[in-house]
């Protein structure tokens, strides 16, 4: 028979509930930090918007965002720092303080060519009379197509990428609209040239990334991890 695990003392229990309630803090914490700026967003964001523009319609776009925004954080932060809270050179809040600052920063310093490619350069409306609100409905359903998706890939514990989904998400709208337009070939509706180029960066990435990594851990063990066993053996030697 096999024998039960040893009920916790009470100091471990007071140990479990006072971590509970540091977490519990932690992340009420955040979701307080959130809702204020999502409140602040729609505040700077009424001002901007112009007076014909759909409020109803921009209140629903940045709700959508904002899903999407903690779905991308929920994966793509748990990918980034998953090896290095695995390793415990880094605790879960440390981890997290961290990407609040250089995703934030990432997103701001260096996105915007990515922002871009993904309004520009995946749907071409060239050769069809379409409204900006179809052009706006392609976005958002695109943005809760992948947030939904994001979701559940978290929830399984799927290090999904969230690029592919949103990707993917615009291109099956903008061919849908093609469908509902009347289109004869919606297929056209979408540059494949230009999505081409992103699945070829996306197969680059990981070989570029493995080159690299490779690289700069032959070098770490070569001048740092030898040369400290060199010396070790060196000393022994002498003793």
């Amino acid at each position: 028979m096999a024998s039960r695990a040893p009920k916790p003392n009470s100091a471990a229990k007071l140990t479990r509930i006072d971590d509970q309630g540091s977490n519990r803090s932690w992340n009420m914490s955040f979701a307080v930090i959130g809702v204020l700026t999502l409140l602040l967003f729609l505040n700077w964001g009424l001002g901007y918007i112009s007076a014909e523009a759909s409020v109803t319609l921009f209140v629903l776009a940045t709700l959508v965002g904002v899903f999407m925004a903690f779905n991308i954080g929920g994966n793509d932060v748990a990918n980034s720092f998953g090896t290095s809270v695995g390793a415990g050179t880094l605790t879960i809040k440390q981890a997290l303080i961290v990407a609040a600052v250089f995703e934030v920063s990432g997103a701001v310093i260096a996105g915007g060519s990515v922002t871009k490619t993904v309004r520009k350069g995946i749907v071409d409306l060239t050769f069809i009379d379409v409204q900006p609100l179809d052009f706006m409905l392609i976005m958002m359903a695109a943005l809760f197509a992948a947030a939904v998706w994001l979701l559940f890939a978290s929830k399984m514990g799927y290090p999904v990428s969230t690029t592919h989904s949103i990707i993917g998400g615009i291109v099956g709208s903008a061919v849908v609209l093609g469908y509902t337009l009347g289109i004869d070939e919606p297929w056209q509706m979408v540059q494949w040239d230009q999505v081409g180029q992103i699945a070829i960066s996306w197969v680059l990435s990981p070989a570029l990334g493995g080159i690299v990594s490779y690289l700069l851990y032959r070098w770490v063990k070569k001048t740092i991890l030898q040369y400290n066993d060199e010396a070790d053996e060196a000393l022994a030697r002498l003793r």
